[in-house]
């Protein structure tokens, strides 16, 4: 049964580094649509990034949500469910939020979401289910955590967050903001994400 696809439509394609290719969920998506009758020239908001799927504050994932919050997009296509966030809660937030606002999402990989997020009955069932995850995989890593530090403690090893920046590393940052260097050139130059120059830059008062 062929299912009309409401619009506004966005796309959200998203890699993690620039070693992967953006081309293979291009594709899937642009035959998603051509079976739907439908064509690149009827999507009304396209994002992409590269950006770990762990980091939360990806502009282009904020721009979208902020999109489906304000009720400016209707449908939601991705390649699948891990492009949007792999952070369970991230994932269950956004999902909800589709949900309470009835903007439906469509994964290529995971066609059984589409059908799910079409019937508002089970919108909520499949949001309260991956709620459900969330917690027990929150409660999974807490426990192992507490685990993981007793026995580096018994060890006597560090305990804490090492910086993912050396003071070399700042002061090649210092550097590169005194010479106009653009952040995502920072964060590749790094090795580490936009967000953690962006953090290093606010924490520096460099911006």
């Amino acid at each position: 049964m062929s299912v009309e696809i409401e619009r506004p439509l966005a796309v959200y394609v998203r890699i993690s580094t620039q070693k992967q290719d953006l081309e293979t969920q291009r594709l899937a998506i642009e035959n998603w649509l051509k079976a739907r009758g439908l064509s690149w020239l009827d999507v009304d908001h396209y994002f992409e990034e590269v950006e770990s799927g762990r980091e939360d504050l990806r502009p282009q994932f904020q721009e979208l949500w902020r999109l489906v919050r304000e009720g400016k997009v209707r449908s939601v296509v991705i390649y699948e469910l891990s492009r949007l966030s792999r952070r369970m809660r991230t994932l269950v937030n956004f999902l909800y939020d589709c949900a309470e606002r009835g903007v439906a999402v469509y994964s290529v990989r995971e066609a059984f979401l589409s059908e799910w997020m079409r019937d508002p009955r089970a919108r909520t069932i499949i949001v309260g289910l991956l709620g459900i995850l969330y917690e027990l995989e929150r409660q999974f890593i807490s426990e192992r955590t507490r685990a993981g530090l007793a026995k580096a403690r018994a060890q006597g090893k560090h305990i804490g967050r090492r910086p993912k920046l050396s003071e070399r590393d700042i002061l090649l940052l210092k550097r590169m903001v005194e010479e106009g260097v653009p952040v995502a050139r920072m964060a590749r130059r790094l090795g580490v994400s936009r967000q953690t120059v962006y953090r290093y830059l606010h924490k520096l008062n460099l911006m």
